[in-house]
């Protein structure tokens, strides 16, 4: 058995959503520095690196994070490889065989620019008809390689909408660098935060 980590790490230099607090990590008790213990503060989006959207990101009275089904969170996943696709759409959905897994993760070329400083506003994105296809077929979590799974300056987010009503788990930030395509188990349990839209997850393959 293989563990992998696809989960990015949270740091003062990571690149945030545009608009989104960006992180600050400070320590406020030290013990290099005489203190009984250290202790640090933590400041960040609730979007931050890898991590949860859930309905209540974009629903009205949606699901919050706190009380998504943690069932729906684990089990099996199917990676797709979509490097040579500039926008994730039905047609190419299907080709592949999703069969019935409950998760797909997608693998683009975003996942070389997640540890990069500077935004990439370019990145792979996911269409409406694709969101729309992957509801039918039942998927109930869809995760993507960048900090969103819906195209820069969107002004509907109709992705984002169509998949959280369907209370559809959305996981973005996934560091699918060195995954190859095929059948994982996974984990992605989000920080236990009451009322939020969603917060970072720590999120793991297993390949048996």
């Amino acid at each position: 058995m293989r563990i992998i980590d696809v989960t990015l790490e949270i740091s003062n230099e990571m690149v945030s959503f545009p608009g989104d607090p960006r992180v600050e990590i400070a320590k406020v008790l030290d013990i290099k520095k005489g203190d009984i213990a250290t202790v640090s503060k933590l400041m960040l989006s609730s979007h931050t690196a890898t991590h949860i959207d859930a309905p209540a990101h974009f629903i009205k009275d949606g699901l919050t994070v706190d009380r998504l089904l943690l069932e729906n969170l684990m089990g099996k996943v199917k990676v797709i490889d979509a490097i040579d696709e500039d926008r994730i759409n039905r047609e190419f959905l299907s080709k592949k065989e999703i069969g019935d897994a409950k998760a797909v993760f997608f693998k683009t070329r975003n996942s070389q620019y997640l540890h990069s400083k500077s935004f990439y506003h370019s990145y792979v994105s996911l269409s409406l008809d694709a969101a729309e296809y992957l509801i039918e077929k039942g998927v109930k979590v869809v995760g993507i390689d960048y900090l969103s799974i819906e195209e820069y300056a969107s002004v509907d987010y109709p992705v984002h909408k169509t998949l959280l009503s369907r209370e559809v788990v959305i996981v973005e930030g996934l560091n699918l660098l060195n995954v190859s395509e095929g059948e994982y188990s996974f984990v992605a349990l989000p920080l236990k935060i009451k009322g939020c839209d969603g917060a970072p997850a720590r999120v793991v393959l297993i390949e048996e």
